[in-house]
C-alpha cells in the first residue's frame, strides 16, 4: 500500500510538471475564435520558383504543407496576447526544441526549431511574431524531411519576402 501511494504521488508530480506539447496546444486552441488553424500547401506560399536554385527547389519539394496556428491580435483580445505568447514560448523554448535559425523581416521576427535529431527530425517548427499583429506557429509537414532542407527553405522564404506576404494574406483572410 505504501509503494502504491508513493507511486501515485510521483506520477502526479511528474504529470503536473510536464510542459504542454505543440500538438496539445494546437488541439486546445482549435476551438478558440482568436486562433486560426489551417493547413497551407507550400504551392500557395507565393514563392517564385523561377528564382530558386536547384538546392532551394529540392528543399521546397520535400515539404508538402505547413500546419499553421495563428493568433491574430485585435483590440478585443489584446489582453490575451501576452498570455498566449508566454504559453507558446514556454513550449518552444523548452529542452525538447533546438533553435536552428533566427529570421527577421521588416514586420516579423522568428525562429526555426527542431525537435529530435538533425539526421532524423521528429518535427521542424517555425515560430514568428509581430507585437502589433500576433504570432504564427507553423509545423513543416513533408516526406524525407531534413534539417538542412528546412534551413535552405527558410532562407529562400526570407530572401523573397514570403514571410511578409504570408502575414498580409492571412491578415486579409481574417
Amino acid at each position: 500500500m505504501k509503494k502504491l501511494l508513493i507511486f501515485t504521488v510521483v506520477v502526479a508530480f511528474v504529470g503536473c510538471s510536464k510542459t504542454q506539447s505543440i500538438q496539445e496546444y494546437y488541439v486546445a486552441k482549435s476551438e478558440d475564435l482568436n486562433f486560426l488553424v489551417i493547413d497551407i500547401p507550400t504551392s500557395v506560399l507565393g514563392i517564385n520558383n523561377e528564382v530558386l536554385n536547384q538546392k532551394e527547389q529540392a528543399a521546397l519539394d520535400s515539404f508538402q504543407k505547413l500546419n499553421v496556428l495563428m493568433f491574430r491580435k485585435t483590440a478585443a483580445n489584446a489582453d490575451q496576447f501576452p498570455e498566449e505568447l508566454k504559453a507558446i514560448l514556454q513550449i518552444i523554448d523548452g529542452e525538447q526544441f533546438e533553435s536552428l535559425m533566427t529570421l527577421n523581416d521588416r514586420q516579423f521576427s522568428g525562429k526555426l526549431l527542431l525537435e529530435g535529431s538533425v539526421e532524423s527530425p521528429d518535427e521542424i517548427v517555425f515560430f514568428g511574431s509581430a507585437s502589433d499583429k500576433g504570432f504564427l506557429l507553423a509545423r513543416l509537414i513533408g516526406s524525407k524531411m531534413r534539417v538542412e532542407k528546412a534551413i535552405v527553405l527558410a532562407k529562400a522564404l526570407e530572401r523573397q519576402g514570403v514571410l511578409e506576404n504570408t502575414v498580409e494574406v492571412l491578415d486579409q483572410m481574417l
